[in-house]
Parts: C-alpha cells; structure tokens; sequence
C-alpha cells in the first residue's frame, strides 16, 4: 500500500512539473478581442486565436469596440488604426486610460507603417504595432508572447509597458 502512495504523489509533482514547464492547461482561456473593419481580415484573425486556444470576439468599427471595452474585459485587444466611427488611437488611449482595463495589451495591426505613426501609437499606450501585410504566423508569436507575460510576471503591468514595443525594435 505504501509504494501505491509513493507512485501517487510521484505522479502528482510530475504533473506539476509539466505545469511549470509546458504551462499550465487548467489556466482560464484567454479573451480576446479584434477590433478589425475589413470582415475577411477579422474573421482569418479569429479562426487561428480559436485554433490556438483563445476565446477570440470581434467588432468592425470603433465606436461598437469602445462600448464593448466599457462593459467587459479583455486580456488583449488586436486593433486596428483606421476604423469607421472612433479611430484605433482613440480606442487605444481609452483602454489604457481605463483603470479596469490596466492589465489589457493592445496590439495594434494597421496599414499605416510611417515612423510618426508608430510614434502615436506608442504615445496612445500600444504595447505591439504590427504593420500590414502581416505574418498570421508572426501574430500568433506576438499573442503567445504576451500571454506568456501576463501568466508568468509577478510584476505590475505598468512595469512591461512599452518594453515589448523597444525589444522589437531591438531585434527586427
């Protein structure tokens, strides 16, 4: 009887292990939501975040994607610049002036790829900005990246903020 319980609790720290290795699975899924007005685009995004493992909802224009951020949380955001009704800067700064919102990344995926722009972004509080076209493979890494993050860091958000955006430029 006693090996019986030997094995048991071997089992157990091995599933532990695992765990910390591999991440834990018994973690809650992940919400995400793409503010994107071109529908293909939006829907392409969804289909792989649902494919890897997140709970991904989506909104075609700004001022349904500020009431939604109003009313719920997201762990990130995936937004676009130019949008119909609120431009994703505007969006941005409201997630981030939000104190409900203070642990919400945004990624911001737009077509507008100028120096100032990026720029903006930055100043706006983005903590990604990916320019299109796009690697849906890139975007991946850049969410699990950030996931990986917000799981594994004991420290406050505000101490990441912007850390993402000037180790890209770091290392194209």
């Amino acid at each position: 009887m006693a090996i019986v319980e030997l094995r048991c609790k071997k089992d157990e720290s091995e599933k532990k292990r695992e765990q910390t290795m591999c991440g834990d699975t018994t973690k809650k899924e992940k919400r995400i939501l793409i503010v994107e007005d071109d529908e293909n685009l939006n829907k392409l995004i969804s289909y792989n975040l649902s494919k890897n493992g997140f709970k991904a909802e989506c909104v075609y224009d700004g001022l349904t994607a500020k009431a939604k951020l109003s009313k719920e949380i997201f762990d990130i955001v995936i937004l676009d610049i130019m949008l119909p009704g609120i431009d994703g800067f505007q969006i941005c700064q409201f997630i981030k002036e939000n104190p409900a919102n203070s642990k919400t990344f945004v990624v911001v995926l737009t077509a507008r790829a100028q120096p100032l722009d990026k720029i903006y972004g930055n100043q706006a509080g983005a903590d990604y900005y990916l320019t299109k076209p796009f690697s849906i493979t890139k975007l991946m890494e850049i969410i699990k990246g950030l996931v990986f993050i917000s799981d594994r860091s004991s420290l406050h958000y505000s101490q990441w903020s912007g850390f993402i955006e000037r180790s890209v430029h770091a290392h194209p």
